[in-house]
């Protein structure tokens, strides 16, 4: 008499053990391209911290440049064209302030205007008319913002006012026609997520 195989249907076939162990080395092949990644990525950034480090720290302890007069000297001469060399950023630091303050007191009231428009007073076609400029310009690199900028508006402004036209006022108006469309973002997603009681109230 023949006998009766009562194991179930596919036990012995079973492909799942192969298929566990093909799983577990494509997970530790991921682990390990990942740590590995990650490994390098800790030592490329902790090589760059170490190289722009020593190399500006250099400037303190080898060349005797005191931390006080580069913090506070309003010229900057490292050649010593005109004398002994010289190292103050304050200009670049009051520039850079002047400049970033300047654009936000530019942007800023545009950028809320444009908010309002969008969510309140015509929340249809506004949103469809204007959401696309903010999108193609938060998409604009910054290059072209500084192309366009140098070759348009510091012209522009040489034109109008004495000098050069190279200075706080043309980085301001890059800056702010930059910084716009996030502005524009914040507070439109600000606006939107008011509560309608909260509104009213403020009327």
């Amino acid at each position: 008499m023949k006998a009766i195989d009562e194991r179930p249907v596919g036990i012995a076939d079973n492909p799942r053990p192969g298929r566990f162990k093909k799983h577990h080395m494509e997970d530790f092949a991921g682990r390990s391209y990942t740590t590995i990644c990650a490994i390098l990525l800790i030592v490329i950034i902790l090589s760059i911290v170490y190289f722009v480090a020593s190399k500006g720290l250099a400037t303190f302890f080898r060349d005797g440049v005191s931390f006080s007069e580069f913090l506070f000297g309003s010229k900057w001469d490292p050649d010593g064209n005109h004398g002994e060399p010289q190292f103050g950023v304050m200009p670049f630091i009051f520039g850079s302030f002047a400049t970033s303050i300047l654009a936000a007191v530019i942007a800023s009231p545009l950028s809320i205007c444009a908010s309002l428009f969008m969510t309140e007073i015509v929340p249809g076609w506004g949103k469809k008319l204007l959401q696309p400029v903010i999108e193609l310009l938060a998409g604009i690199p910054s290059v072209v913002y500084g192309f366009v900028g140098l070759t348009v508006i510091v012209p522009a402004l040489r034109d109008m006012f004495p000098g050069q036209g190279i200075g706080i006022a043309a980085g301001s108006i890059v800056l702010s026609v930059m910084i716009l469309p996030t502005i524009t973002s914040i507070g439109t997603d600000a606006l939107s997520s008011l509560p309608r009681g909260l509104k009213e109230s403020s009327y």
